[in-house]
C-alpha cells in the first residue's frame, strides 16, 4: 500500500528518556476511552458473512451490532494516514481514561476488540448451502503501530485469535501476532506504507460453525518506572478495514470503495475554533485560503472523482454550495491522496449573535462507475467563545521536566479588546494519577514573540478529571482581565514531575508553543497543539465540541418543570447534563422520562450518548 505524498514532520519525539531530572519537554501517551472494556455476550442472532467494518460509520466505540466489547476507541486522530476515515485504537486506558490498575512493566493484556458471533457453517445468498474449506474463506485487516500516539515496545504485541464458544466458556486459538515497534521501523519494513494488510485463509474445519468469533487484543507494558507522572497512555495499535468472506484468494486485497480518510479539515487559517466576535472583526484573515483533503481509492482500478461541499449555518439562514468544478485523479489502490481545495467564501456576519456554528458536508463521487461511488464526511465549524488550536483528541500528553518545575505557554491573538474569563485545559490520567500536582495558571503579555510581562496568576490549582470523553476542565478567573493583541496562556508547575496536559499531534501548531525550564523562554520542538483554550467574552457558556454530532430528536416540554420527555432515540446508552459553567450536574442511563426536579432554574446542555457512539446535544431550559 504505497502512499502518494511526503509526510512532513513524521518523527515525533515520544520516547521518554529515563534519566535524572533534566530540563526538557516531554511527550507521553494519552486518550480518553469512554465505555467499559468488559465484553458482554448478548443474546443475538449470529451475523452472516460477509463481515466488513472500516469503522467509518462509528464514533467513539465500535458498532454494537458487529462487536461485543467497547474498549477499543474508534477515532480519526490516532491513526496516521489511515486506509479509511477512522480506525479502532487499542491502548492501556480503561473506561474512565485511567491507566489500568493492573498495568506493570512486564507485558500484560490491556484491551480487546471482539466480534459478535458469525455463521461460518452456511451461506444464504444467492442460495442457502453449507460452507466448507473449499469455499476459499479469507480473513483480512490492516494494522499500524503507534500512528500519532505512542509506540508499543518490542516486548509488546498485537494478537489475533479465533474463538469457538462452548456452554461453559470460549476456546480461543492463536492465529497471528505482530511485535511492538515504532512507526518509523514499521515504515522501513513495510515499503513506506502506513498500514499493512494481513490476509489469513481459514482452512481448519473446526471453525466452520454457527457461532465463530474472532478478537484482537494488545499486550502492553508501562515501562517508565522513573517518572510516574509520565506513565500515561502507551503502546497504541490502530486496526482498519476488517473483512471476512468466502470466494477470496491471497491476492484479493482490493475493495470497490473510494473514501475520505483522516481528520476533517477546519476552514479557519489558524484555529480549529474561535469566538464569533473575533472572526467578525477580521474575517478575511481568519479564513484559510485553502485546505487539504485526504482521499483513498481501495479499488483495483483508477477512478476520477469530483468533490463538492455544502455549508449550512446551524439554527441560521446562511447556506451555500461549492460545486464539483475539478476532478480528483486516483490511481488503483492509491491511499491518502492529498487534494488541495479552496474555501470559496466567507461565513456570514450576524452581529446579533454571540456564537454560531456551521455544518460543512464534503462529498466525492464517481458517477461513471456502476453503481456510482460516493462518500461523504461532516465537519462542524464552531464559533464559540474560546480559542482552540486542537481538534479535541489528545493523542499524546505534554509537559516539561526540570528540578525547578518549569513552565509552558501557548500564544493567542485577539482581533480586538476583550475580557479573558477563564481557561479550559484537558488533563491526562497517568498511573495512579501521579500527575495530580499543584500548578499556577499564568497569563503573559507579548515580548517580541515570546511570553513577557506577567498579567495574571491563578495559584494553587490541581488537574481536574471527569468520566466524560474529551473532558476539558474549566478554571474561571476571580477577576476580569482586559487584553488586546497577542497574549499567552500557560502553566507554571510548582514541583518536579509532569502535569501532563493533552497534546493533539494531528494539528501542528508548535510555532505558538513555548517552554521555560532554565529561566528563559524557548520555542517548542514538539509538533502538535497543547490543549489549552482561553475563554473570552461577557460570560462563559458551553460550545458543542466539533467531534460531537447533533441529531434531530424530540425533547419536551421546553421550558421544563420537573420531567423531560425524550423521543426519537432508538438505542440510548446514557444521558448527561451540564450547566452554563460546564459542570456536570446529572448523569444516568438513558430513559425516555428524565426527572430534573433537583435542577435549579437555568440553561443546560443535554448530551444523549447512543449505543452507536453518537452524541446528540440539546439545549434545555428549566423554569419553574
Amino acid at each position: 500500500m504505497k502512499t502518494n505524498f511526503k509526510q512532513i514532520g513524521l518523527a515525533l519525539l515520544i520516547c521518554i528518556i529515563p534519566s535524572i531530572f533534566s530540563a526538557q519537554e516531554i511527550l507521553t501517551g494519552f486518550y480518553h476511552n469512554y465505555v467499559s472494556s468488559q465484553a458482554k455476550v448478548r443474546e443475538q442472532q449470529a451475523l452472516t458473512i460477509p463481515f466488513f467494518d472500516d469503522f467509518s460509520n462509528s464514533k467513539v466505540y465500535p458498532d454494537s451490532t458487529k462487536w461485543m466489547d467497547r474498549s477499543a476507541f474508534v477515532n480519526p486522530g490516532f491513526p496516521l494516514n489511515p486506509v479509511t476515515r477512522n480506525a479502532a485504537t487499542l491502548d492501556v486506558l480503561d473506561a474512565q481514561g485511567c491507566v489500568y490498575p493492573h498495568a506493570i512493566s512486564n507485558p500484560f493484556i490491556a484491551e480487546y476488540l471482539t466480534s459478535m458471533p458469525i455463521r461460518l457453517d452456511s451461506v444464504f445468498e444467492p442460495d442457502a448451502r453449507a460452507l466448507t474449506p473449499a469455499d476459499s474463506l479469507y480473513f483480512s485487516f490492516f494494522y499500524q503501530p503507534q500512528g500519532n500516539g505512542n509506540p508499543p515496545e518490542s516486548q509488546d504485541s498485537l494478537v489475533l485469535e479465533f474463538g469457538l464458544p462452548t456452554e461453559a466458556d470460549t476456546n480461543w486459538f492463536h492465529i497471528w501476532s505482530a511485535p511492538g515497534q515504532t512507526l518509523s521501523q514499521f515504515l522501513a519494513e513495510n515499503d513506506s506504507n502506513y498500514f499493512k494488510q494481513v490476509m489469513i485463509p481459514i482452512t481448519d474445519e473446526k471453525f466452520f460453525t454457527s457461532n465463530f468469533l474472532f478478537r484482537f487484543y494488545n499486550y502492553a507494558s508501562i515501562v517508565n518506572q522513573s517518572q510516574p507522572s509520565s506513565r500515561g497512555n502507551e503502546d497504541n495499535w490502530n486496526i482498519d478495514v476488517v473483512y471476512l468472506n468466502y470466494g477470496r484468494n491471497i491476492n484479493d486485497k482490493s475493495y470497490p470503495k473510494v473514501c475520505f480518510t483522516g481528520p476533517t479539515p477546519s476552514f479557519l487559517k489558524r484555529y480549529q475554533s474561535m469566538p464569533y466576535k473575533h472572526y467578525r472583526a477580521n474575517p478575511t484573515a481568519s479564513i484559510a485560503e485553502e485546505y487539504e483533503l485526504q482521499v483513498s481509492n481501495l479499488d483495483n482500478q483508477a477512478h476520477t472523482m469530483k468533490h463538492r461541499y455544502i455549508v449550512e449555518q446551524v439554527n441560521g439562514n446562511q447556506a451555500y454550495t461549492y460545486p464539483s468544478t475539478y476532478p480528483i485523479m486516483l490511481g488503483a489502490q492509491s491511499f491518502n491522496y492529498h487534494k488541495t481545495a479552496f474555501v470559496s467564501q466567507l461565513f456570514s456576519m450576524d452581529y446579533d449573535r454571540d456564537s454560531t456554528s456551521y455544518i460543512i458536508r464534503h462529498y466525492i463521487s464517481d458517477s461513471t462507475y456502476n453503481p456510482p461511488m460516493v462518500d461523504s464526511m461532516i465537519y462542524k465549524q464552531g464559533f464559540y467563545n474560546y480559542f482552540a488550536y486542537d481538534d479535541g483528541i489528545p493523542e499524546l500528553g505534554y509537559g516539561v521536566e526540570s528540578s525547578a518545575g518549569g513552565a509552558f505557554a501557548v500564544q493567542f491573538e485577539l482581533s480586538e479588546m476583550d475580557t479573558l474569563r477563564g481557561v479550559q485545559i484537558l488533563f491526562n490520567h497517568t498511573l495512579k494519577d501521579a500527575n495530580n500536582k499543584y500548578f499556577d495558571i499564568v497569563i503573559w503579555k507579548d515580548n517580541n514573540g515570546k511570553p513577557g510581562e506577567e498579567v495574571f496568576r491563578l495559584s494553587g490549582k490541581r488537574p481536574q478529571w471527569d468520566d466524560q470523553i474529551y473532558h476539558f476542565a474549566y478554571y474561571p478567573f476571580n477577576q476580569r482581565i482586559r487584553l488586546n493583541g497577542v497574549f499567552y496562556v500557560g502553566i507554571e508547575q510548582q514541583s518536579p514531575g509532569l502535569i501532563n496536559v493533552g497534546f493533539d499531534t494531528s494539528n501542528d501548531n508548535s510555532r505558538y508553543n513555548f517552554f521555560n525550564v532554565t529561566g528563559s523562554w524557548q520555542p517548542s520542538s514538539k509538533p502538535g497543539s497543547i490543549m489549552i483554550r482561553p475563554v473570552v467574552g461577557a460570560s462563559y457558556f458551553i460550545g458543542v465540541d466539533d467531534n460531537q454530532i447533533n441529531d434531530p430528536i424530540t425533547v419536551y416540554p421546553i421550558p421544563a418543570i420537573s420531567t423531560l420527555h425524550i423521543g426519537g432515540v432508538n438505542h440510548g446508552n446514557s444521558i448527561a447534563m451540564y450547566d452554563i459553567t460546564g459542570r456536570k450536574v446529572l448523569e444516568e442511563a438513558f430513559t425516555e422520562e428524565l426527572s430534573i426536579r433537583h435542577l435549579p432554574n437555568g440553561l443546560y446542555l443535554m448530551n444523549i450518548i447512543t449505543a452507536e457512539g453518537k452524541v446528540i446535544s440539546k439545549k434545555i431550559m428549566v423554569n419553574r
